[in-house]
């Protein structure tokens, strides 16, 4: 915002912006609150509770900001004029999932910001290392094309690459490892790309609690396995280490760049940090459950962007006029800066990761309980929390969170329902 840098893509959103402006004779002001993510939303609250109508639009996290719309804090744009939720700069399947009823919608997800992009989950793989052990390293991909990449063979990788280097005769972070992945966003992922849903939703709409499954109960038993049983496959919870989530997912992150472990489970921004490495790399989907699993998902870590209009907004026509714009250029000029010039051409190496990162843009998903994860009793996060806990027993995991997220969902729905705008 505000100034050009000569960085692609900031010079690709600087100039959008400028252009935002021209098109509808406006002038975006921007501000920065300086408050840390977590604080995001209580401060579009407190603005809103004190009737400051000083600023028209937000951009705020997910994970702590999206609640605030069953608060009333947030403009219902459900029809706000100008913007074209079937056109393919924003996510509408997102946007609905994050909201209930046909007639509400008050947190914007799509190109108006490169976040939505930015935050998909993924998978890097060391391409030299897989020619070393499997020949051609490309053949990877074609792996995933014919649908055999699944978390079986993740594992049958894993104990094949694993090499005791320091001699110990047990995995840890000096050895050469299979596969890395830390105990929270990158886990979250594995429950849903298995494609297993927290919630369903019934014939009005209404969510409906679905995690108790076959095949819920094999996803969370093969995250368990992935996590804690796997010959060369490294989980944050086996690493005698203590410190911040943030600082182990970089020390995994950099010994993949290192060129030590064959797979990293990351995000799109984690091929940021590894513009230098040495090894080719390349990006594919998460793994599925099984071979009959029709298609790869990704979820967003929950540090996205959303972007919100305050409920009390003084200016609904023209900022909904320039969101629309602003998602429109982002999907023409900012969205290809990232993803051609950056993400394709200078962090990945290859024709065919474009052709995974296409494949993972095009089956996004969130879920209800994934966004709102108090209001479920932490059902969305179940990968998450059962590996904590250390446990391997879906069902019982279940039937002790049951009862309090019935509770907590129906308090949701009401909280939904009874919200005017």
């Amino acid at each position: 915002a505000g100034e050009n840098s000569g960085e692609t893509l900031d010079d690709a959103m600087y100039y959008r912006n400028i252009e935002v402006e021209d098109l509808l004779d406006v002038k975006l002001n921007y501000f920065d609150s300086q408050v840390t993510t977590d604080q995001t939303g209580a401060t579009l609250e407190k603005l809103v509770m004190a009737g400051d109508t000083t600023y028209d639009m937000f951009s705020l996290i997910q994970w702590n900001a999206a609640k605030y719309a069953y608060q009333n804090m947030y403009y219902n744009m459900k029809d706000a004029p100008y913007i074209s939720f079937d056109a393919p700069w924003w996510n509408y399947d997102y946007m609905k999932e994050m909201t209930i009823g046909e007639d509400k919608l008050y947190c914007m997800v799509g190109d108006v910001h490169v976040d939505s992009t930015r935050c998909m989950n993924c998978v890097y793989y060391n391409k030299d290392m897989y020619n070393d052990y499997y020949g051609d390293g490309d053949y990877m991909y074609d792996v995933v094309l014919e649908g055999l990449w699944t978390f079986d063979l993740l594992q049958k990788y894993a104990g094949e690459v694993w090499m005791d280097v320091d001699g110990d005769n047990a995995m840890s972070i000096d050895d050469q490892l299979g596969y890395s992945l830390n105990d929270y966003n990158n886990v979250d992922g594995i429950m849903y790309a298995c494609g297993v849903r927290a919630t369903t939703r019934d014939e009005n709409d209404i969510p409906v609690l679905a995690l108790l499954s076959e095949r819920g109960v094999d996803a969370l038993q093969t995250t368990y396995d992935v996590f804690f049983n796997t010959v060369g496959g490294k989980g944050m919870g086996l690493l005698e280490y203590s410190s911040s989530e943030y600082e182990e997912d970089v020390m995994f992150r950099d010994k993949f760049g290192e060129g030590t472990t064959m797979f990293y489970f990351g995000f799109f921004y984690s091929a940021e940090s590894l513009r230098d490495m040495d090894d080719a790399y390349g990006i594919i989907p998460y793994p599925k459950l099984d071979e009959d699993q029709e298609n790869y998902y990704s979820i967003a870590h929950d540090i996205i962007s959303i972007m919100t209009l305050p409920v009390n907004c003084t200016k609904v026509e023209v900022t909904s006029a320039v969101l629309e714009a602003l998602a429109f250029l982002g999907y023409e000029d900012v969205l290809p800066a990232y993803y051609e010039s950056l993400l394709k051409a200078k962090y990945v190496r290859d024709a065919k990761s474009a052709q995974m990162i296409e494949m993972i843009r095009e089956n996004f998903i969130t879920d209800i309980a994934y966004v709102y994860g108090d209001a479920f009793n932490q059902m969305g996060y179940a990968c998450r929390r059962m590996i904590a806990d250390k446990k391997d027993n879906l069902q019982a995991w279940y039937e002790s969170k049951e009862k309090a997220a019935l509770t907590a969902m129906q308090k949701l729905i009401e909280q939904f329902e009874s919200v005017e705008n």
